[in-house]
Order: C-alpha cells, then sequence, then structure tokens
C-alpha cells in the first residue's frame, strides 16, 4: 500500500527540512501573518466604533491573511515543483500523487496554526480584543477551512505547467477573493447579479461559519453545502491532474 502515516511523515520532514533550509524564504512567510495582521488591525481598530465591535472581524481577518500568506504561496510552489520535474520523479516513484498533495497541505496547515497563534496573540496583547468564549472550537473550525483552502489551492493549480501560466491567476484570483467575499463590502448593498460571484466564492462561506462559530450561533446549512460541494468538485478534479504533474 503507497499511503501510511509513516511515509506520510517521512516526506512531510524532508518537505520541512528543504523548507526551512532557506530561512530568507521561510522566516518572512512565518511572519507575514502577524505583520499583515498589526497592518490591518491597526487601521480598522481605529476606525471601529469600539475594541468589541472590532472583535467581530477578527475571523474575516483571520481566514483573509491565512488566504494570502497561504494560498498562494503553497499553490505557487506546487506550480514550481511541477516546472522543475520534481514531480515526475516522484510520480515515478512508489509515492503518489495523494501522497504528494497531504504533504504540501500539511505544511500548509503548520504555517497557519502558527499564524493563528501569531493574530490570536497580537489581537489580545496589542489591541486588547476580547476573545470568543469558544476558542477552542474556532481554533478547530479553522484548521478545517485551512485544510479546505490547501485542497483548493493544490486543486486549482495543479491546471498550471510552468510560473508563467500561474501569474494572471494569481492576480485575478487574487482580486477576486478580496472584492467578492464579503470582506470589504456587505453583500447586502451589492447588485444582485453581483452577489451570485460572491455566493460561489467558497472564502466568503468560511468566513460566515467561522463569524458563527466565534460568537456560538448556530450554522446556516447553505454555508456547509457549499463548502461540501467545493471538496467533492475538487477531490474528483485530483483524480485527472496525474498526467498534468507529469508533464513538462
Amino acid at each position: 500500500m503507497r499511503f501510511s502515516v509513516r511515509s506520510i511523515w517521512k516526506q512531510f520532514w524532508y518537505d520541512l527540512v528543504i523548507f526551512f533550509r532557506e530561512p530568507f524564504f521561510a522566516l518572512p512567510i512565518l511572519l507575514l501573518p502577524g505583520v499583515f495582521f498589526v497592518i490591518y488591525a491597526g487601521s480598522m481598530a481605529k476606525d471601529a466604533a469600539s475594541i468589541e465591535g472590532f472583535a467581530q472581524f477578527l475571523p474575516m481577518y483571520m481566514i483573509l491573511i491565512s488566504f494570502l500568506t497561504v494560498f498562494f504561496n503553497i499553490g505557487t510552489q506546487y506550480v514550481t515543483d511541477k516546472q522543475s520535474g520534481i514531480f515526475k520523479r516522484l510520480l515515478l516513484s512508489p509515492i503518489s500523487l495523494f501522497n504528494v498533495v497531504l504533504t504540501y497541505s500539511l505544511r500548509g496547515l503548520l504555517i497557519s496554526i502558527l499564524g493563528f497563534f501569531e493574530m490570536i496573540a497580537i489581537a489580545t496583547l496589542v489591541f486588547r480584543i476580547p476573545l470568543s468564549s469558544h476558542m477552542i472550537l474556532f481554533f478547530f473550525a479553522f484548521l478545517v477551512t485551512v485544510i479546505i483552502m490547501m485542497l483548493l489551492s493544490l486543486t486549482l493549480h495543479g491546471f498550471f505547467k510552468n510560473s508563467r501560466q500561474v501569474m494572471p491567476f494569481t492576480i485575478i484570483g487574487f482580486q477576486y477573493v478580496l472584492f467578492a467575499s464579503g470582506l470589504i463590502m456587505p453583500v447586502e448593498k451589492m447588485p444582485v447579479v453581483l452577489r451570485w460571484l460572491i455566493y460561489i466564492n467558497p472564502v466568503y462561506h468560511m468566513n460566515q461559519i467561522l463569524v458563527r462559530v466565534w460568537y456560538g450561533t448556530p450554522q446556516q446549512i447553505i454555508n456547509l453545502i457549499a463548502l461540501a460541494i467545493w471538496v467533492a468538485v475538487c477531490l474528483i478534479l485530483i483524480q485527472f491532474q496525474k498526467g498534468f504533474a507529469t508533464d513538462k
């Protein structure tokens, strides 16, 4: 059997060793969540009516910052490794595409966990933002959304063969998530036609779920169904991407 916990751990460990071998690349990625949070929270907290009122934006910024620091970083390296022929050599070995995807996802998850605690520490120690009374549940909900985010990243980036192809997607994808996720403009104030661009955006549903977990309010089934559909689509598409991974 090509999948085992031991083989995944060994592959994940090697991936981390390679990642930290270039500290000028690794350290900024690890520190970016805290830096971005200070910038965003610092600018928005001044305009908020109260610190308690600003607390509702904390889940939004955590999702947005995780998207900026993890989604494109992991996805772009995924494409770069394909371009350099690493995947072709890996997939000719006993390592499966599932193992490769899982290893990338685990590293993205580790970066997100570190970023989570960076942002929580800054929120409480610097801005004195009151935390949720459901922090344990919120943490696990955050991890689930990051896992889905990683799956989306690796699936979408799996269709690109080189970094030149992926650059337009990075620019357009960032703009789409930023303006069509309800993070900047409330959905209710947007034209009806444009709302559909938000409703198909998985980041929008991630934000809705985390905000409800933060306040301990019941979830809306539509948000859960939307993410479940995205996960199913990604799992299906990954099955067809072995050719993209091996072509150079």
